[in-house]
């Protein structure tokens, strides 16, 4: 996606927005319009911005970070929540996603790891570090009550699959993330984001976890 795309920045280590700005350096064209340090500054700016994107960590030091993107969900629908932090828990990745996370990334990255991330969820698809993507295979296996279980995915008519869209599935199941799909396939990170961003759709779903899920409950894995 080309032209501007407006970040902010939930965060309260210093050091982590001096990263994210020396990032932005790579990319002249990517602006930060905001940035908050504590969870009751960013519930009173945050809704408030321009931001296409909100990189937000999960330890604020006065609120759970899950909670900041419910409510981003609810007053931004159409910016993208991608989390940045240090937690790497399954059980933290997991309510993440529920509660409205489009990507997940963990902070030790490279600034060429975040840029890539960045552009992913811009282009529609849904960024997830490598070993976090292969904790969500678990998942798949056991449905939740947040999800309603997999009854609830079932719903609805089974959707025409492309076969380039089947064989995103299948290793999108499999817990690969986008930069290793478009290498097994022969095809660019953005057409991987395309076709997931089509499989979103047409399952009417919002996340990794729940596109197996209801792929699966509709038989077409």
């Amino acid at each position: 996606m080309s032209g501007i795309t407006r970040l902010y920045l939930i965060e309260d280590d210093r050091s982590i927005l001096r990263f994210v700005e020396d990032t932005l350096r790579q990319r002249p064209e990517w602006k930060l319009v905001g940035y908050s340090d504590t969870y009751a500054h960013a519930q009173m700016m945050a809704p408030h911005s321009l931001a296409d994107v909100f990189l937000v960590d999960l330890g604020l030091p006065d609120g759970r970070g899950e909670d900041m993107l419910r409510l981003l969900a609810e007053a931004r629908p159409e910016a993208e929540l991608l989390v940045f932090t240090v937690f790497g828990d399954e059980s933290r990745l997991i309510r993440a996603l529920q509660m409205g996370a489009t990507g997940y990334v963990l902070k030790g990255c490279s600034a060429q790891e975040l840029i890539e991330a960045i552009e992913q969820i811009r282009q529609g698809g849904a960024p997830i570090s490598p070993l976090l993507a292969r904790m969500l295979l678990k998942q798949f296996r056991q449905p939740t009550e947040a999800d309603g279980g997999d009854g609830a995915l079932a719903d609805g008519p089974v959707p025409m699959l492309s076969e380039r869209e089947t064989d995103v599935l299948r290793l999108v199941a499999q817990g690969y993330v986008n930069k290793e799909i478009a290498q097994r396939l022969g095809i660019g990170v953005a057409t991987v984001s395309t076709h997931i961003k089509n499989l979103y759709r047409k399952l009417a779903v919002r996340t990794r976890v729940q596109v197996v899920r209801a792929a699966q409950a509709r038989g077409l894995l």
